[in-house]
């Protein structure tokens, strides 16, 4: 029985919540429960991704979601070519790159995820909450990555070199 690319898109997509939000709790990075969730988490967003590609059910047909698909595996390929190119060079760019690429795949999952818990709770239809929603919480995951980047990520980066 094949999988139909609905169940495929939503269980890519837990997994790529649940470990990517374990990533985010951990306190080391670049250890090997980071490597291990960090790679089901980057299976579950390319996952979700390139699932995405497959659904036709807000507009029928292709819609600018389908751009934020393309977006997130772009990401995420990115984000795992910018930590091989750290692992050959130990330049701590790479590194940042890497973070910023894989935590702007994570946030895109979450205003997905936002966008369709949003109008339940709210009341009203998915197209109608879409571009608002979209706007306020594209703003609020940026402004957080953001701030990690400022006071987590970056004293890491330069204490060690």
């Amino acid at each position: 029985m094949p999988l139909d690319p609905l169940s495929l898109h939503i269980a890519a997509s837990l997994l790529a919540l649940i470990c990517g939000g374990i990533l985010y709790l951990i306190p080391g990075k670049g250890n090997a429960w980071h490597r291990r969730f960090g790679i089901l988490a980057a299976a579950g967003l390319l996952g979700t991704g390139i699932s995405g590609f497959f659904l036709r059910g807000l507009t029928g047909g292709w819609s600018f979601l389908h751009i934020l698909s393309a977006v997130t595996v772009m990401s995420v390929i990115g984000g795992l070519a910018c930590l091989v190119a750290w692992r050959r060079t130990r330049n701590g760019v790479w590194l940042l790159r890497h973070y910023r690429a894989m935590s702007g795949a994570y946030s895109g999952l979450l205003v997905a995820l936002g966008l369709r818990v949003l109008p339940m709770i709210l009341g009203g239809d998915t197209r109608t909450w879409l571009i608002p929603g979209l706007i306020v919480l594209l703003i609020v995951t940026q402004t957080s990555v953001s701030l990690a980047e400022r006071f987590y990520w970056r004293p890491r980066l330069t204490r060690r070199g």
